[in-house]
């Protein structure tokens, strides 16, 4: 993998500067607490050093300067081995008991009875060793009789054991930095694995293989979650693509006829001479088939927005029953004119939101065809129904019907059954229903009206207020 493309991603960045700052606070804590230990040995050293002194001057009290020397010569030897130092002086100076050869040089030591740090030479130290000098917790205590009483402790466990902690911390304040950067690169080589894998499959679809698809891990992360958008993305839009390639196919099959007839017309027309009345039918007729060609085309047009889903802008509460109302003043007429009866039937109130003029315009279609398609002497029925999970508008006739295996079929582009040849028409009125009921998040069914046909559209109540 590209290192230096590795280390641009995001991930690694953020985990470089996450690591800087976890490694500046880790730092700080890990001071304080190196302080905190610190100080803690200190205090205890000084506290031993206070309680000694306290044990040996009770000594004194209770038995004198001999009684103290003894008790000193008792502690000494067992000290040098725990590190601790006893040195008793007459008034005169003169060494009386203890394991330190010598007073400190530093003749500014406070009799107080408390602790200072005293700079204590390597010659005065037994069994020491070259450069074993240095400042160590010193207690004296002057003694009513002028002599006086030196404790100190060695400092060397004590720097032995902040030495350690202070090699512990730096270990861990490495490690801790370490591993943050390892996750990180693990984690940027993942997600640039990812990142490639989306950038190769869109590669792809962009050479013009439409029906590739992102791959998912399976482990239903973000890049699954942004994966199934991208997918779904691509199959609307190839379900696009497909819809304009097959208008593209339908309108090169479909307008050919007609547009050959019209240029078949007016050639004829212009062969020989006609009289007025003979070119005024001719021209007519052209009028009219250019006009059928037009309106095919806007229905086209129409489909092709609806699919796009841009169709939204004069949507509003619309009522289902007043527009039923409305269609049926439209077309009871008509039906009357071929002899059929028009029923209209309404119930609960049913508003959905919507494009009234666009649900007019599917109805309407349903209807025209359920008139057109249903003999003399026929029934027709506009039914509104309120369900408990939805709002159902049927149309239902007493046609012929259309076939079971056909139902999907119909709904397509420029598709017509044999049966409808005769009867004008291009095959894209249930097409424009189609899409309008997906705009609107409708189901459509086809079923069977024994005879007939029955043409539901079913909206859900979250189209609802």
């Amino acid at each position: 993998m590209n290192l230096p493309r590795l280390f641009r991603t995001t991930a690694v960045r953020l985990t470089l500067r996450y690591a800087i700052a976890y490694a500046v606070v880790m730092g700080l804590l890990l001071a304080a607490l190196y302080w905190t230990s610190s100080r803690y040995v200190d205090s205890q050293l000084e506290t031993g050093l206070e309680q000694e002194l306290y044990s040996l001057n009770g000594k004194f009290e209770s038995g004198g300067l001999q009684k103290l020397a003894q008790a000193v010569s008792q502690r000494e030897e067992h000290g040098l081995q725990e590190g601790r130092y006893y040195l008793l002086v007459g008034r005169d100076g003169a060494r009386i008991a203890g394991n330190l050869l010598a007073w400190p040089p530093d003749s500014h030591i406070p009799y107080d009875g408390k602790v200072h740090s005293v700079w204590v030479e390597d010659d005065i130290i037994p069994g020491s060793r070259y450069d074993d000098d240095a400042y160590w917790p010193v207690i004296v205590r002057e003694l009513p009789d002028g002599s006086r009483l030196l404790l100190s402790r060695s400092i060397r466990q004590a720097e032995d054991l902040q030495e350690s902690m202070l090699y512990l911390m730096a270990f861990i304040l490495t490690m801790a930095v370490l591993l943050a950067l390892a996750m990180g690169v693990t984690l940027g080589r993942t997600i640039l694995g990812r990142m490639d894998t989306i950038s190769r499959a869109a590669g792809e679809i962009m050479a013009g293989d439409l029906s590739r698809r992102v791959p998912a891990s399976g482990s239903n992360d973000e890049f699954d979650a942004l994966a199934e958008r991208l997918n779904s993305m691509l199959d609307r839009i190839q379900q696009l693509i497909k819809g304009i390639r097959e208008v593209t196919d339908n309108v090169a099959h479909d307008m050919r006829s007609p547009l050959s007839r019209l240029r078949n017309r007016l050639e004829v027309t212009l062969l020989e001479g006609r009289s007025k009345d003979e070119y005024r039918d001719a021209i007519g007729k052209t009028i009219e088939d250019a006009e059928s060609l037009i309106r095919t085309f806007n229905t086209m047009l129409g489909i092709a927005q609806l699919d796009s889903g841009n169709n939204r802008t004069q949507w509003s509460h619309v009522d289902l029953n007043t527009l039923a109302s409305d269609l049926e003043e439209l077309y009871k007429p008509v039906a009357g004119q071929k002899g059929q009866e028009f029923r209209l039937v309404t119930g609960e109130p049913a508003e959905i939101t919507g494009s009234r003029d666009l649900l007019a315009q599917a109805i309407g279609n349903l209807l025209d065809n359920a008139i057109k398609y249903t003999p003399e002497g026929g029934a027709i029925l506009l039914r509104v129904k309120r369900l408990e999970d939805a709002i159902e508008v049927m149309v239902r006739d007493s046609g012929a019907g259309i076939p079971a295996a056909e139902r999907e079929h119909v709904l397509e582009r420029f598709v017509r059954l044999e049966s409808s040849r005769h009867t004008q028409g291009n095959g894209l009125g249930l097409s424009l229903v189609k899409a309008v009921a997906h705009l609107h998040g409708a189901g459509l069914r086809l079923g069977d009206a024994g005879p007939g046909l029955t043409v539901t559209l079913r909206f859900p109540h979250s189209r609802t207020d």
